[in-house]
């Protein structure tokens, strides 16, 4: 039944792809609609998400580079996140919420799971805010299908990891919360049932980041879940003025960190791995999490952001995880100081073949990034390779892409201070901040002119995601607010001829696990273009694994030869592929022939 399953669930992901006989690469190749839910009526906004525009804004006064305009208006999504930030000042409402990129229905179309907060003190069977599930109908039109779709629950969730967690060909979401954590497990039909309890993987530890990929190379997903530390409503502790009784977040030096958890796939649920698999070797307030093949050795490592403490750097050793990340260089900043770690992201950021990593921190303190000098060892070079728009700042959702196809990684963050009532303190700082935008220019990052009106304003930004939502071959993104509806951005950068000679794949495993994550590709440019499709990454979000590359010898017709690292360790070269098409691109069985191309519109 399995094996039937599997070869529906192909046919579903490669729907409205065609064999691509019609435009042969050298490589051999073979050959439910729902109706709107009634609107969740969310509360007001609590605090000033988009607030009139007061300098310093990104980039004022510089050239416009980057094309952003706003797709919210129309486009059906009415969400309204709730922090649950009251003058009591609960600690998971400073750290907000996440959204997650998923396709329900295996049409190709980029849909969005948003994860909704709650008030404190939490009332599990009351009625209140829900997390919202958006299908994507085309241009820019999406429709509400949580109630049709069966999700959300009450409570207060965080982030969002999105994978196939039982292979069946289906996006399962696994929703980390502020209690025990969901997992929505799709049925084929665009409905999920939350399994989290029958699966083991239902903790009610305070999950913040996870991140869903095959680690111990057996073909099933495993889940790594970041946990942010200990904390309880009744015995918060009283931080702020209390003369004047008014409260602010305390630091988190105040909330006990709490052990993160690797669960393990069995291939009947999940058993908790963490001791036996090296990852409770140390504590951290988890809050970022992507899984990659960071030291090129083919095998799944883990990089972990921390809130004022070392971040974590987890190689794969044999059978287990080696926590290496103060002697590769990436625990701490240049100084050798612990950060308050937010959002990660990865790219090859100078073409020199090898990823580097990069993480948003908190207000004075510069966002890092960790330089790969090969051979495990990174130098950081955040203040000098990003100079400007990283300190007033309090950075969280990030992501490392090539917004220009120009063929080099830009850089975005998204911003916002945790605190509303800082000048009620009388203390510097504003509540609302400017989104950056980073140009890179053959390996170091200009911070771009605003690019749109979405960046000539500011915001309280907290989880990001990227996807292609309009399929036009470009990236768009979806940026969360505190207490405000999200941010749907539509990337007006590329020129058509830019379009015309870009080139999307998507990976589908067969003898590695299907959603075939971590997997490195290099387009044999000089010097060579590498994406990293990696799980989790930026902030509490999940992005869209799909790889972007850019055509630089415009006579040519077509793409240089592409290599690919599967998340098994084979490898695969495929010639000829055309500019301007997505193609899927799938395992074969036995991971050693070439695989199955498939040209999608």
């Amino acid at each position: 039944m399995k094996h039937l399953a599997l070869q529906f669930s192909l046919l579903a992901a490669l729907a409205g792809c065609s064999g691509s006989s019609s435009e042969p690469p050298a490589a051999t190749a073979d050959q439910t609609a729902q109706a709107s839910a009634p609107a969740q009526q969310a509360p007001a906004a609590a605090g000033n998400s988009q607030a009139t525009v007061t300098p310093p804004i990104q980039g004022t006064g510089r050239p416009q580079h980057f094309r952003f305009s706003s797709k919210l208006a129309d486009s059906g999504i009415d969400f309204v996140q709730v922090s649950g930030n009251s003058p009591d000042k609960p600690f998971p409402a400073a750290n907000g919420t996440g959204c997650g990129i998923l396709d329900v229905e295996l049409d190709g179309r980029p849909d969005i799971y948003f994860a909704c907060g709650a008030k404190f003190p939490l009332r599990p069977k009351a009625p209140g805010p829900r997390d919202r599930l958006y299908r994507n109908r085309g241009d820019w039109h999406f429709q509400d299908i949580s109630t049709l779709a069966g999700i959300g629950l009450p409570g207060y969730s965080c982030g969002i990891a999105v994978g196939d967690l039982n292979s069946d060909g289906f996006d399962d979401v696994c929703v980390t919360r502020y209690g025990a954590t969901l997992c929505w497990i799709s049925q084929g039909d665009g409905t999920f049932l939350e399994q989290a309890a029958e699966l083991g993987i239902d903790s009610t530890d305070w999950g913040t980041s996870a991140a869903i990929a095959d680690l111990n190379d057996d073909g099933l997903a495993d889940i790594y879940v970041c946990n942010y530390g200990q904390w309880n409503v009744d015995d918060s502790a009283f931080c702020g003025d209390p003369v004047r009784n008014i409260r602010m977040f305390c630091s988190p030096t105040h909330v006990p960190p709490q052990p993160h958890i690797l669960y393990r796939n069995s291939g009947s649920g999940f058993v908790d791995a963490s001791e036996e698999s090296g990852i409770r070797i140390r504590q951290g307030r988890g809050q970022g999490v992507l899984i990659a093949d960071i030291d090129a050795d083919s095998d799944p490592d883990i990089y972990v952001a921390n809130d004022i403490h070392p971040n974590f750097l987890f190689v794969r050793d044999g059978n287990a995880f080696a926590e290496i990340g103060e002697v590769s260089g990436t625990a701490f900043d240049h100084l050798g100081q612990a950060q308050a770690g937010m959002g990660l992201a990865i790219a090859d950021v100078d073409r020199s073949g090898t990823p580097d990593l990069f993480v948003t921190n908190y207000q004075n303190e510069h966002n890092a990034l960790y330089s790969n000098l090969g051979n495990r060892a990174f130098l950081e070079l955040g203040l000098s390779m990003i100079p400007e728009g990283s300190l007033p700042w309090v950075g969280w959702g990030t992501s490392l892409t090539d917004f220009d196809l120009d063929g080099w990684p830009d850089l975005i963050v998204t911003n916002g201070h945790t605190d509303d009532n800082l000048a009620e303190l009388g203390k510097e700082g504003d509540y609302a901040q400017p989104a950056g935008l980073w140009k890179n220019q053959n390996g170091s990052f200009v911070l771009a002119g605003p690019a749109g009106d979405y960046f000539r304003t500011t915001h309280v930004g907290r989880g990001l995601a990227t996807a292609d939502f309009d399929q036009d071959g470009d990236t768009d993104v979806v940026i969360c607010h505190q207490d405000a509806a999200p941010a749907l951005l539509c990337n007006d950068t590329p020129t058509a001829a830019q379009l015309a000679g870009t080139l999307s794949i998507r990976l589908i495993g067969s003898h590695s696990h299907r959603g075939a994550l971590p997997a490195t590709l290099q387009l044999q440019t000089s010097p060579p273009q590498t994406s990293i499709l990696h799980a989790g990454g930026s902030y509490q979000s999940s992005s869209q694994p799909l790889a972007t590359m850019v055509l630089e010898d415009t006579t040519a017709e077509k793409m240089p030869p592409l290599q690919i690292r599967w998340p098994d360790g084979s490898e695969t070269t495929v010639d000829g592929l055309s500019p301007g098409k997505t193609y899927t691109i799938v395992q074969t069985a036995d991971g050693t022939q070439e695989p199955r191309l498939y040209l999608c519109p």
